[in-house]
């Protein structure tokens, strides 16, 4: 994937809502020189750039991929915005389990189906590359050639002591089909996988809110 088609969406972007480089940079708590440089090409896409725009309102699947986040259904927005942690698991278990019935003849499990999974099945702290290396079922040697980093590079940013950029969460999608939110925002991509199951059954999102109203009884 060219980190060139980035760049131009990442000024499309700005264009589409006529944000002059000064304001957009001054939002990013960057100079109008440095924002310059990254739409140049000559300054990669950092992920606390990403994050900010993000929290702008940003569609950052858009903009490194070129295809847009699936959003959140209006059935499962309560969970979204649930602050407490086990109601917030409980009610992604039982997503999981719905998922489970509506996918079981599939020939192949989609990453975003594993990675559900997989956070909802590991009792450690894990960062997201680790979780996504587990779910993808490869060595970090392999997991580095998928990044485009050098093994010493990749377990760094696997460990969290570096941050992924642009480029380097294009290089990620374009083989493992993970979509770049997953490392801006977990919540957020988790919910969107299952919104995404949903759209491939009329009656998903009614069977879900059925769940979810009752998931008291399984905190």
């Amino acid at each position: 994937m060219q980190y060139s088609l980035i760049i131009q969406r990442l000024e499309s972007y700005r264009k589409k809502y006529h944000i002059p480089q000064t304001e957009l940079a001054e939002d990013l708590n960057i100079t109008q020189s440095e924002y310059s440089k990254i739409e140049l090409g000559k300054v990669k896409l950092s992920y606390n750039i990403l994050n900010k725009l993000y929290e702008k309102g940003c569609d950052i699947d858009m903009l490194i991929t070129g295809e847009s986040s699936t959003p959140v259904l209006p059935g499962l927005a309560k969970l979204f915005f649930d602050n407490d942690i086990r109601q917030y698991i409980s009610g992604l278990k039982l997503c999981e389990w719905a998922m489970e019935q509506w996918t079981q003849n599939e020939r192949e499990e989609k990453i975003g189906n594993k990675l559900l999974k997989t956070f909802l099945s590991s009792e450690e702290n894990k960062t997201p590359l680790q979780k996504l290396r587990k779910a993808f079922g490869v060595s970090q040697m392999k997991m580095a050639e998928i990044v485009g980093v050098n093994i010493k590079k990749y377990r760094a940013l696997e460990k969290g002591e570096l941050d992924l950029d642009a480029e380097l969460m294009a290089n990620i999608y374009e083989v493992t089909k993970c979509k770049p939110v997953y490392f801006i925002d977990e919540k957020a991509f988790y919910l969107s996988v299952v919104s995404e199951e949903c759209r491939y059954g009329a009656n998903r999102e009614k069977q879900l809110g059925d769940l979810l109203s009752i998931k008291e009884k399984f905190i």
